[in-house]
């Protein structure tokens, strides 16, 4: 008797660890990751790093450096100056009516984040390598994906989401990476990429941007 008890009793903590496990809660005992101060100078000259933009659908499976991703997510949609004539923080990509509506989920190798461009940190969504989950292909093997999240009824968030884009392109250019921006197929793929970035009902992955080194 104390043999079978002691046996369901396992059981059920088994079960409650499993459970555990695999709720989201899980995932914020990770910590905020301070990123290093982006560095804004250097690189290639603007008309040089327009020659070169270009989409490459290959990527290595290699994480890039935490200075090389600072300077990438701050080239994307990072803090560049304070405003003066309207409130708020100036960011290195308009939007409209400065509305600063598109969130940066960053998908790497070791779980998914939001961008915090104020702090300069990576706050932690969930753990594990989602990256299959949300690019397909090669894009799998990328150093990161950028997930671009917004409320889809919000008329112009397309379009910020597009200037964004091209500035992560250019970045890619300019440090010799190979980049690639991709629309979700479907209701399917979005509530799929939806799901693994743990959004809340009213936000929507929009599209998302593949970044790594090149295939040698």
């Amino acid at each position: 008797m104390h043999s079978k008890n002691h046996s369901k009793l396992r059981l059920a903590v088994l079960l409650i660890a499993a459970a555990f496990c695999c709720t989201p809660s899980a995932a914020f005992a990770q910590e905020p990751v301070q990123l290093p101060a982006p560095q804004m100078t250097g690189g290639q000259p603007l008309m040089q790093a327009l020659a070169q933009r270009r989409t490459t659908r290959a990527f290595r499976d290699q994480a890039l450096p935490m200075q090389t991703l600072s300077n990438l997510l701050w080239a994307a949609f990072g803090v560049n100056r304070s405003r003066d004539v309207k409130p708020g923080l100036g960011r290195t990509a308009p939007s409209a009516m400065n509305r600063q509506e598109v969130e940066l989920y960053v998908v790497l190798a070791q779980g998914v984040f939001v961008y915090d461009a104020e702090a300069n940190r990576l706050q932690p969504v969930a753990a594990g390598d989602a990256r299959s989950k949300v690019g397909s292909g090669d894009a799998a093997h990328a150093a990161v994906t950028i997930v671009y999240v917004a409320d889809p009824k919000l008329p112009f968030a397309q379009v910020d989401t597009g200037f964004i884009g091209q500035n992560v392109y250019l970045f890619a250019a300019s440090e010799g990476l190979n980049a690639w921006f991709y629309a979700l197929h479907g209701p399917q793929e979005t509530a799929a990429v939806a799901a693994a970035l743990h959004l809340a009902d009213q936000k929507a992955p929009l599209y998302a941007q593949s970044v790594g080194y090149p295939v040698q």
